[in-house]
């Protein structure tokens, strides 16, 4: 019987995972509410000046990088 509830505790758990992560944004936040903003890089509060978009770092001169594979 305790078997039975750690199952539907799991999967009850995975669903509410899956739904919160793939539902669409207005059926997401009708059920679980909107989720607040939060700080830090990538949420646009231009504070720290760290998250600036600033020239990218050229590449290798000579094409795209290679990762080299030594086989035995």
């Amino acid at each position: 019987m305790l078997e039975y509830l750690v199952v539907a505790l799991i999967v009850g758990v995975a669903a509410w995972y899956a739904a919160s992560k793939y539902l669409p944004k207005s059926l997401r936040d009708r059920l679980f509410g909107k989720k607040k903003a939060s700080s830090g890089c990538g949420s646009g509060c231009s504070s720290c000046g760290t998250c600036e978009d600033g020239p990218a770092a050229p590449l290798d001169a000579g094409g795209p990088r290679v990762i080299p594979l030594h086989r035995k």
